[in-house]
């Protein structure tokens, strides 16, 4: 199975169309999820979907180290090819990785003006800006702060990127009010996981619009 495949076949085509952008300029995306639901995973998804299209993606984790991140797209992209039958996923994880960069931050020294100095700051080193930034890990003073999520919103909208945030239920209406799109993970009584289009403003998803979450290999599924 090739990579035009994969981006084909992937379920978020549901809510991201297959060139793996969402819509130019301004876009802050947000996940919004109870602790151990499940967010990490989707973002990772959403990060491996970009990746697979040629897209340059930094991954920021809050309070989180270096191995810790690379071991969840490790997981994920194993959890892909189970599920979808992929032969050689060590040599796929190889050839798209080129385009990740990974940063991390202690919540205590995290702004978003210091991360947009990090990012400036890849041009000296002759690196392109990326097209996704995805931010995870404890976030909820980001998603709580009113000026931060306006400013990351500004940010996307200045450099024509997207930012995923994840979410919890701290902040969440904050988050809720400054995200172009705003996508909800939720475990029923059952203990069924499942993503929901809460809104999106870029047009392409339709609120209500959902997808199931595999718990065995914490993929997403139509």
């Amino acid at each position: 199975m090739n990579r035009h495949e994969l981006i084909r076949i992937n379920p978020l085509r549901l809510i991201a169309p297959a060139d793996g952008s969402l819509v130019r300029g301004r876009h802050l995306a947000v996940i919004k999820a109870a602790p151990g639901t499940g967010k990490t995973a989707i973002l990772v998804q959403i990060a491996l979907d970009k990746l697979l299209a040629g897209k340059r993606l930094v991954h920021v984790g809050i309070d989180e180290h270096l191995p810790h991140i690379r071991l969840w797209y490790s997981q994920v992209l194993n959890g892909l090819a189970h599920r979808l039958g992929i032969l050689a996923p060590e040599q796929l994880e190889t050839d798209i990785m080129g385009h990740r960069l990974l940063m991390t931050f202690m919540s205590e020294n995290f702004t978003p003006q210091r991360l947009a100095e990090r990012l400036d700051g890849l041009a000296r080193h002759q690196i392109a800006m990326p097209d996704c930034v995805i931010i995870d890990g404890r976030t909820a003073a980001i998603t709580a702060d009113e000026k931060m999520l306006s400013w990351l919103r500004n940010y996307a909208e200045q450099q024509e990127m997207t930012i995923w945030l994840a979410c919890g239920e701290e902040g969440a209406d904050m988050a809720e009010r400054y995200a172009d799109t705003l996508l909800e993970l939720t475990t029923s009584a059952q203990g069924h996981t499942t993503l929901t289009v809460v809104k999106d403003a870029t047009g392409y998803a339709e609120a209500g619009a959902s997808l199931g979450l595999d718990s065995q290999t914490m993929t997403l599924c139509r």
